[in-house]
Parts: structure tokens; sequence; C-alpha cells
């Protein structure tokens, strides 16, 4: 059997392109005469020919361009490449691959509808309400109010609220659908870990009479905010990955230089501003010399 499949990638990993070829010998080049043509300056017009060999495998052989045949991830230029083990190939900036058409390919992959997603994230979510409302009555000093216990845990909801519709703009705008559910379910997911993180921290420190178990906890934090981030971006998908992982990365910076200015600017304006009521060091002085002598002057005389 003589059918076999070249699939030309897009710098992703994306199939772009998949070529059927019936023939025993396929051509690849940028010419228009090729079996597959390829749309890159830096392969020749007549680049390589997939045939098989003497054992049946296919094989990627270079017809004398200049800039050679490499494996996908390979750094060697060869002249002849067998197939069997590696089907990818690279010529000039671009990556092919080669398959049998008995290629075995992967089982189909469970489909989770949106309503699915929904379900979980009204699930979890009520969850993390009712743990932030047991949260936050154990951690009030003074005497509890429904203002003082449900406005904070209102305003964690805002901001989970804000979060999730800021991936599932970008997930509209990279990959097609805003998948507002899914992105809401890993939200809350995290706000989950983050609450039990917090409080093993908390505790932890408390138990052991460690303080520095609570003073790394961001750092944990800061990683599970990574993996966070790392699966929202898996949602939109690999294509995009790159620039919606730098357009993420440019908010998070510019939101801690933001806030570090902010808070130095407070500390700055902390510093310069004089308290009403905090006297000097040399008013304190004459104060306490003030009433020595009213002192003396007071007492009756021998």
């Amino acid at each position: 059997m003589n059918t076999m499949w070249v699939e030309v990638l897009s710098r992703h990993g994306d199939v772009v392109a998949r070529e059927r070829i019936e023939t025993p010998e396929a051509r690849i080049g940028r010419a228009f005469d090729n079996d597959v043509v390829v749309n890159d300056p830096h392969v020749a017009p007549h680049h390589l020919r997939i045939f098989r060999g003497e054992d049946g495998e296919l094989v990627a052989e270079d017809l004398g361009s200049l800039n050679g045949l490499y494996p996908e991830h390979g750094a060697k230029r060869v002249a002849r490449l067998p197939l069997a083990k590696e089907p990818g190939i690279r010529i000039g900036r671009t990556i092919l691959r080669v398959h049998d058409a008995t290629h075995p390919v992967a089982e189909e992959k469970a489909l989770t509808p949106p309503v699915a997603h929904a379900t979980w994230a009204a699930g979890l979510g009520g969850l993390l309400i009712l743990l932030l409302i047991v949260v936050q009555w154990l951690n009030m000093t003074q005497e509890p109010s429904p203002n003082l216990l449900l406005l904070p845990i209102i305003g964690f909801i805002l901001v989970v609220a804000v979060w999730t519709s800021f991936w599932a703009i970008l997930s509209r705008i990279f990959f097609g659908q805003a998948r507002f559910a899914l992105q809401l379910r890993i939200a809350v997911t995290a706000c989950l870990v983050f609450l039990a993180w917090d409080q093993i921290a908390e505790s932890g420190s408390f138990a052991l009479a460690v303080r520095d178990i609570a003073e790394f906890a961001g750092l944990g934090a800061w990683a599970m905010l990574g993996v966070v981030c790392y699966a929202h971006l898996r949602t939109i998908g690999p294509r995009h990955m790159r620039a919606v992982m730098g357009l993420v990365l440019a908010l998070i910076t510019a939101a801690v230089h933001f806030g570090a200015a902010a808070a130095a600017a407070i500390i700055a304006a902390a510093r310069l501003r004089r308290p009403l009521f905090r006297a000097t060091a040399t008013e304190l002085k004459k104060d306490r010399e003030w009433l020595k002598n009213l002192d003396q002057i007071s007492r009756p005389s021998s």
C-alpha cells in the first residue's frame, strides 16, 4: 500500500495542511509541480522527496537543497532520514510530518459540555462561599454583623467575576469561544486551593511556632498563581499560547510596578507628613522641665 500523509505544521505545532499521497514517491518544495507545495522562501523549488526503502519504511532524502534537511528536533544536517521512529522533519523554517496510512492515532477524547462546567462551577462556588463565611466569622474580633461578614465576601466574588471575565474575553478573541463556565470553574477551584493553602500555612505556623512558614507561604501562592494562569492558557489552546502569555505577563508586570509605585508614594507621603499630635524629642524635654518647675512652685515653702 503506497498511501502516505504529509502534514505541514505551523510554528505553534498545529497542522495547517494535510496532503494525501497515493504514489510511491512524494516530492516536496516551493515549485508548483511538487506533490506538496510549501510556501517558505527558505525551501528550495525541489527540496526533498519521500519514498519507501527496501524494508518498506518511509525515508526522506534531500535533493541537494541549499538549506538542507534536518530532523524536527535535531540540529545536525542529514542527507537521508528514516521516518519510522521520528516522522518529523524540518526544511527551511517549515516543519513537516510524514505518516503511513496505517499510522495509529490517539483515542477519542471525551467532550465535556458547557452545562457540566457550569454545574461544577456552581457547586464549587457554593462551597467556596460557605468556607469564606466560616473563615470570616472565626477571624472576627468584634461583634458580628451582616455588613462585616458579607461585604468582604461580596468584594471577593466581584474579583473572581472580573478575573473570569478577563480570561473569557481572551478566549473569545484568540480561540473564538468565551467558555465562561470553564474559566469560572478553573477560577473557583483555584480559590479553594488558595484558601486551603492559606489556612494550612497559618495553622502550621501557629502549631509549630515557626513564623517562617507563614512568611514563605507567599512563594507557594505565587507558584499556584502560575499554575492557574497555565490552566487558563490551556483552554485557549497552544496556537496562541505565546501571544496570550506575553499579554498576561505584561499586564501582571504593569500591575506589580503600579502597586510598588503606589506603595512607595504612600510611604514617602507618610514620612513627609508630620502627625498632628506627635511631639519631637526637644518639645517633650521642654514639657518635662516646665512640669518640674511648676511642681516646685506649687509646693509650699517650709
